[in-house]
């Protein structure tokens, strides 16, 4: 049987070199492991490069809290352009996400949420971590001039702008 986690862990275990850099830190719950893998690929289709700990970092104890993991996942924040923070119903419970978000926030405010959810999601649906809805929301859409899927950040249905374009800098901006 194919072990995605196992397969992953092998090929990557190097990986993780002081000097590299992502756009995005994937902020998750491991029990979302099969749902992050996933997510991993799709925002790497686009271009992107993306920093999960369990498959650049395999030897972390992310079970824990310790100084010496907090001094690697930042290190890791340190080195990327972006936070990503894969929302479901498992992460309310994470010991290390909400830390990783508010690391984040204040290093680049670079923050966006990834719904993990069948759900149609907005930034006014997160009930019960409401600072959650403080930041805009990741959704994959058709662009209507290329008819292209990309990836999106938005404040709202209408407010929104390309995640390539957010990792420049760019602001979502209204659309009709």
């Amino acid at each position: 049987m194919f072990d995605a986690r196992r397969e992953l862990n092998e090929s990557a275990s190097n990986s993780f070199r002081s000097k590299d850099k992502y756009d995005v830190f994937l902020s998750h719950r491991y029990l979302d492991a099969k749902e992050v893998l996933a997510l991993k690929t799709l925002i790497e289709s686009f271009g992107l490069s993306v920093f999960v700990d369990w498959i650049e970092n395999p030897e972390l104890d992310r079970s824990r809290v310790t100084k010496e993991t907090a001094a690697k996942l930042r290190e890791a924040m340190e080195r990327s352009a972006s936070l990503l923070y894969a929302q479901s119903g498992n992460s309310q419970d994470s010991k290390w996400m909400p830390w990783e978000l508010g690391y984040s926030d204040g290093l680049h405010g670079r923050i966006a949420i990834v719904p993990v959810t069948e759900q149609e999601t907005t930034s006014e649906s997160y009930v019960g971590q409401e600072y959650l809805g403080l930041y805009p929301y990741v959704s994959l859409r058709t662009e209507r001039v290329s008819q292209r899927e990309l990836l999106w950040v938005q404040e709202s249905g209408k407010i929104y702008v390309a995640i390539n374009d957010w990792l420049k800098g760019a602001k979502p901006t209204s659309h009709g």
